[in-house]
């Protein structure tokens, strides 16, 4: 799923579903927590794709200024607050 030019998806882990920050060479970052099945991932990264744009929006930022400001590290802490 592309939210805010980033690719975000859901992938199977060993111990669940977790979401990931795909990069262009392919490496996955996990951002999210682990899930127990795949529809609760993609109904998670559903969540966060809503939540970023709307905050994008709300900031009156573009797609390029809102990552400048908001790296990796508040992914994951938003993905552990949104339900």
């Amino acid at each position: 799923m592309n939210i805010l030019g980033r690719e975000f998806v859901a992938e199977q882990m060993p111990d669940g579903w977790v979401i990931c920050e795909k990069w262009i060479d392919g490496v996955l970052s996990v951002i999210g927590n682990t899930f127990s099945n795949k529809k609760q991932a993609h109904k998670k990264l559903n969540v966060l794709q809503e939540y970023l744009v709307k905050h994008c929006t709300q900031l009156g930022l573009s797609a390029e200024q809102y990552w400048q400001c908001y790296d990796e590290k508040m992914l994951t802490q938003w993905m552990s607050q949104l339900q």
